[in-house]
């Protein structure tokens, strides 16, 4: 039974690919009668489905009959990066088992296991972030959006999968959009499965398959080619994913992340996060009206680093102009602390601020000090639950000509310096890997963010051996 979505509570068909890719994960040697793969990936762009079909694959190892002897007693950690994509997975897993009538017979659904009711077996939710322990023996380990496994939480990975050699005929299967790290560990599992599929490697047991388009094989400017580079790319096109809506995502977010999530194609961590000349199109007069609502962020790492003020004021044209402050210590030097604090003062006199934002973890002090003075500070934590959707919001004014700004160097400086970074809510900006400041570019975003309406967005939507 389909899970949350469109098809909530309906059967599952099964789509070409899908039955194509299960097949061959499922394939047998009929010299040993044992399974031919011990490894699948299967890396397909966003929204095509892989999600569930990873969860499907685990229940029917958890509870379908025996295809490589005896099964034993079944144990299937079912893991993604973080809490929420685990639970897409494993909630996916759970709806199957409730709403089957067959299913719902033989389980017994927890909220982070589920237990094969008068025998032994089980699958349980797993998260990365929560880090686990060696000593596992899992018969099946599902894998989700591995590309989001980075870091400590590549080695969740290696513990769960190391754990698959205690036990014959077992199995990891991994799924995930493309990345930005060709040297993380889904980066070099994709390199690794090219080699494999193209006779470099000998490894009869990893299976890869790749739905994508090549860069540069259509011209994503030609409304016609883009439309047929997002049929080419996504095996669910034309089915439940709407092509209409994938198509409209490439006027809406950056042309990288376009490319990584709708048409299968890894991409530098690095590139620009802006469109050429997007940022230089932006510039203008920017004179404040002190009779109009203005916002504040304070962007204040060590002392040792650059702090930026920047305020934001949305005019009566439905442009938002921003202008920034950044103090940069000398060498040996710390930050003066008392001109930041100074300076927040003078805009609170001269403005009508509304909101000054700041990072709890660095401004505390100095915020309680204002606030006494009657400021009005506001925490703003830039964890990905206010960045994302702020670097997105600022994405949108910036590309839609609906920002604006008085071409000062260092700020320009610090937003061409910032690089796209993945989380687990999508993407936000950190610093690039030439380690330039970008202080100010982080305060914008905060600043812009609370100066803009608040507008309901559309949630970004999440071929064969090779690409198509």
């Amino acid at each position: 039974m389909y899970g949350e979505g469109d098809f909530f509570g309906q059967p599952v068909r099964l789509l070409r690919y899908q039955k194509q890719f299960i097949y061959w994960l499922y394939e047998y040697n009929p010299a040993t009668g044992e399974r031919r793969f011990r490894e699948g990936m299967l890396e397909v762009p966003k929204g095509n489905g892989k999600t569930p079909l990873n969860g499907w694959v685990q229940l029917f190892d958890l509870l379908g009959p025996p295809l490589f002897g005896p099964k034993g007693s079944p144990v299937i950690p079912v893991a993604a990066a973080s809490f929420e994509q685990a639970d897409l997975l494993f909630g996916d897993m759970k709806h199957c088992c409730r709403e089957s009538p067959t299913l719902r017979h033989h389980v017994d659904v927890y909220d982070t296991e589920i237990l094969v009711r008068n025998g032994p077996g089980r699958a349980y939710r797993v998260a990365a972030v929560a880090g686990t322990n060696d000593g596992q023996r899992p018969s099946s380990l599902g894998a989700d959006e591995i590309h989001e496994w980075i870091g400590p939480k590549e080695r969740v990975h290696l513990v769960l999968a190391n754990g698959l050699a205690k036990r014959a005929n077992s199995m990891v299967l991994n799924t995930t959009t493309p990345g930005s790290d060709l040297d993380s560990m889904a980066g070099r599992k994709h390199l690794y499965g090219y080699r494999v599929n193209a006779g470099e490697i000998d490894d009869p047991r990893f299976l890869f398959v790749h739905y994508g388009v090549q860069d540069g094989a259509y011209d994503l400017e030609d409304e016609e080619q883009l439309r047929a580079a997002v049929l080419a790319a996504n095996p669910a096109a034309g089915a439940f994913l709407r092509t209409d809506d994938v198509v409209a995502r490439y006027y809406q977010i950056p042309e990288f992340e376009f490319r990584r999530y709708h048409l299968g194609q890894w991409t530098r961590a690095d590139e620009s996060w802006l469109p050429p000349g997007a940022w230089e199109a932006c510039a203008g007069d920017v004179d404040l009206d002190p009779e109009r609502p203005s916002y504040v962020a304070v962007d204040m790492a060590h002392k040792q680093d650059s702090v930026a003020v920047v305020v934001a004021q949305l005019g009566d044209d439905g442009k938002v102009r921003v202008r920034a402050k950044v103090w940069t210590p000398a060498k040996g030097q710390t930050i003066d602390v008392a001109a930041v604090d100074n300076h927040l003062r003078h805009l609170h006199r001269t403005l009508r601020v509304e909101t000054v934002a700041y990072d709890p973890a660095y401004f505390q002090r100095s915020a309680e000090a204002l606030a006494d003075e009657g400021l009005p500070m506001a925490e703003f934590p830039q964890g990905a639950g206010h960045m994302v959707p702020a670097c997105q919001d600022t994405y949108r004014a910036i590309t839609g000509g609906t920002l604006v700004h008085g071409n000062d160097p260092v700020l320009t400086d610090h937003v061409l310096a910032a690089a796209t970074r993945d989380t687990d809510r999508g993407w936000r900006l950190s610093k690039g890997k030439s380690k330039r400041h970008i202080d100010a570019c982080i305060a914008m975003v905060m600043a812009v963010f609370l100066a803009l309406p608040r507008i309901e967005h559309e949630e970004e939507i999440e071929p064969w051996f090779g690409y198509g």
